[in-house]
């Protein structure tokens, strides 16, 4: 019931929280992208306390749900060879699988977090297209004029050194919060890379559609992912965008 309620939220919090932003012009559209982000994740937040305060956590509920799903699996011969578990024991197997589940599980703030940007920059998009037929508004740019700001930079490099040294230090006894922040990291650094290969491709003239399948080929591969961080890394350090665009 509370993820149900939390995907609602991502769906309708951005949209309304946006439209008074867009609707006075004075506010960049990443900005209104952020402050929809923002009070996303703020509502995300709630329903969490919400139902830690009403009894079990969401957190412990879906643990107790991984539990009960991993004895399930168990007990199919498909899902038990297809994982290597054929010839282990049902502790074994029970074990193996909610590890696997938890492992993914661990992960869900962050990617929450990122479900709530993806939706306030397609709503963003989406509003101001239907907007523009009958005011005038300030349209996304293209996203290959994309950057993140300094302030988000820095904010995000903070966070990572600070939960890497909190892990590090054992002040937290797993790696949960370390994990959320190196998927967050990834993302803010593997997205600047995207705006750069487009940016490239736009100002040699190739193809759009090519400039794309690029990119979505590098994200879905360990080596293109990396090659996509470690370009954004220097297109924020260095301004590679900008040097790209002044030898077009």
């Amino acid at each position: 019931m509370y993820l149900l309620l939390i995907y609602f939220l991502i769906l309708v919090v951005p949209a309304v929280t946006m439209l008074p932003y867009i609707r006075l012009r004075k506010t960049s559209p990443y900005t209104t992208v952020l402050y929809g982000t923002l009070w996303t994740v703020a509502s995300i937040v709630l329903v969490f306390m919400a139902a830690s305060m009403s009894g079990q956590g969401l957190f412990a509920q879906i643990k107790t749900l991984i539990e009960t799903m991993a004895g399930e699996l168990a007990k199919n011969p498909m899902v038990t060879e297809t994982l290597g578990l054929a010839s282990a024991g049902e502790a074994e197997k029970i074990a193996a699988i909610s590890n696997l589940y938890s492992s993914v599980f661990s992960v869900m703030p962050a990617c929450l977090m990122l479900l709530s940007l993806v939706a306030s920059y397609v709503e963003y998009i989406i509003i101001t297209k239907i907007m523009s037929k009958r005011v005038e508004v300030a349209k996304m740019p293209k996203f290959r004029e994309f950057s993140w700001p300094n302030s988000a930079f820095m904010g995000v490099m903070g966070m990572y050194l600070i939960s890497w040294l909190l892990t590090v230090t054992e002040v937290f006894t797993d790696s949960m919060v370390y994990m959320n922040m190196d998927m967050l990291f990834n993302f803010v650094f593997a997205i600047q890379g995207v705006s750069v290969v487009l940016m490239f491709c736009h100002m040699k003239r190739i193809p759009k559609a090519v400039g794309v399948v690029l990119s979505i080929v590098m994200w879905m591969t360990y080596i293109g992912k990396m090659a996509l961080l470690i370009i954004g890394m220097f297109d924020l350090i260095l301004g590679i965008k900008k040097r790209i665009k002044s030898r077009g």
